[in-house]
C-alpha cells in the first residue's frame, strides 16, 4: 500500500512539475526555467520573481516570445535597465492625486470624487493590467535599484479627510492597492478629517503609507507680499521639521516623502527637505515622471469629481515614445 501510494505521490509531482516552469540553469545575470503546459508570463513572475506583477519585466527580457510548452525563459536577476530608457523612449509612472470621496453621486464638487467614480476608476486599473506601487518602489526606480512594471501608477491622497477611510479605503483594501496618505497635522481631529487614532489604526495596513503634507498647508512659497528671509526660514522649519517631531509623537516615526501644499515649493525649501531624509517631493503639476526626475519637484496628476472615465484613462501616460537610437 505505502508503494502504491508513493508511485501515485510521484505521478502527482511529476503532473504538477510539467504544468509550470521548471528550473533550466542560471548565472550571475539570469535564471533559465522551461516553460510548461499551464505556464503563463504570470506564472513565471510569481514562482521566480516572487509577483505576477512582474510579468511585463519578464517580457521585456523575452521580446518575440510566446510560452508555449517548452519555450525557454529567462529571468533576470539584475536590473539591466537602471535608467528606463529603451531605443523607442522611455517609461513613465503616473501619480495620482485624490483630495475628498463621497457616497453621494450627486456632489458636483471638482475636489470630491464620489465612491462610484473611484470604484469605476480602480476597477479601470485593474482590468487593464496597470500594477499600483508605493512610494517606496518609486524611490528605488528613480534611483536606478528597481524595474518596475509596465504600466505602473502610484494613488495618493492629500489632506486626511475621514472620507478616505470610509469612502476611498474599502474600495482600495478589495483591490489590493497600495495608497499614499499626506496629511497635515493641524487638520487632524478637525470635523471632516480623521483623527490621530484612526491616522495610527490605518498605519498598521501595509498598504497604506502616511507622510507629511507640511504642519499646516499653508503655501511654503516665500510672500508675496514681503518676508525677510530669517522669517521664511524659520517658517519652513516649523512646516517639516517641527511637523516630523509630530509624526514621531503620535505615530512613532518620521516622513520620508512630502507633499507640497498647493504645489509650491522653493530652493530653500528642497534644501532643507534634503537636509533632513526626505526622499521624494511632490507637485501638482500634471505629467508622467521618467527616471531622470528631479526627485523633489515629481509630477502628480489631479483626479476630479465628475471627470469621466475616458479623461481618466488619458491621464494614464506610461510611456514616452520616442527615437533614441
Amino acid at each position: 500500500m505505502k508503494r502504491v501510494a508513493s508511485y501515485f505521490a510521484l505521478l502527482v509531482l511529476t503532473a504538477c512539475s510539467s504544468n509550470r516552469a521548471t528550473f533550466v540553469k542560471s548565472d550571475d545575470d539570469f535564471i533559465f526555467v522551461k516553460a510548461g503546459s499551464h505556464s503563463s508570463w504570470q506564472s513565471i513572475a510569481q514562482d521566480y520573481m516572487g509577483n505576477a506583477q512582474w510579468a511585463s519585466v519578464l517580457k521585456r527580457y523575452n521580446p518575440d516570445i510566446d510560452i508555449t510548452s517548452g519555450s525557454v525563459i529567462a529571468v533576470p536577476q539584475k536590473n539591466f535597465y537602471p535608467s528606463a530608457v529603451f531605443s523607442n523612449g522611455y517609461q513613465l509612472i503616473t501619480i495620482l492625486c485624490y483630495h475628498q470621496f463621497t457616497q453621494d453621486h450627486n456632489d458636483i464638487s471638482k475636489m470630491v470624487v464620489s465612491a462610484k467614480e473611484f470604484s469605476q476608476q480602480m476597477n479601470f486599473l485593474a482590468d487593464n493590467d496597470y500594477q499600483v506601487i508605493n512610494l517606496q518602489q518609486l524611490f528605488e526606480f528613480l534611483q536606478g535599484q528597481r524595474e518596475l512594471p509596465e504600466k505602473s501608477v502610484v494613488i495618493t491622497v492629500d489632506d486626511g479627510y475621514r472620507s478616505y477611510l470610509d469612502v476611498a479605503y474599502p474600495i482600495l483594501k478589495k483591490h489590493q492597492f497600495s495608497s499614499t496618505l499626506f496629511v497635515y497635522p493641524e487638520f487632524v481631529g478637525a470635523g471632516l478629517a480623521l483623527d490621530w487614532d484612526e491616522i495610527r489604526k490605518l498605519k498598521l495596513d501595509p498598504l497604506v503609507n502616511i507622510q507629511s503634507h507640511s504642519k499646516t498647508h499653508d503655501s511654503l512659497q516665500p510672500d508675496p507680499k514681503g518676508e525677510t528671509g530669517q522669517h521664511y526660514q524659520r517658517r519652513l522649519h516649523s512646516e517639516v521639521v517641527e511637523t516630523d517631531d509630530i509624526f514621531e509623537k503620535r505615530i512613532g516615526r518620521r516622513s520620508s516623502f512630502f507633499a507640497y501644499p498647493y504645489g509650491n515649493t522653493s530652493p530653500q525649501l528642497i534644501e532643507l527637505l534634503q537636509a533632513n531624509h526626505y526622499q521624494l517631493a511632490f507637485t501638482v503639476k500634471k505629467g508622467g515622471n521618467a527616471n531622470f526626475a528631479s526627485p523633489y519637484l515629481l509630477n502628480r496628476t489631479m483626479i476630479y469629481g465628475g471627470d469621466s472615465l475616458e479623461r481618466f484613462s488619458r491621464n494614464l501616460k506610461h510611456y514616452e515614445y520616442q527615437n533614441l537610437k
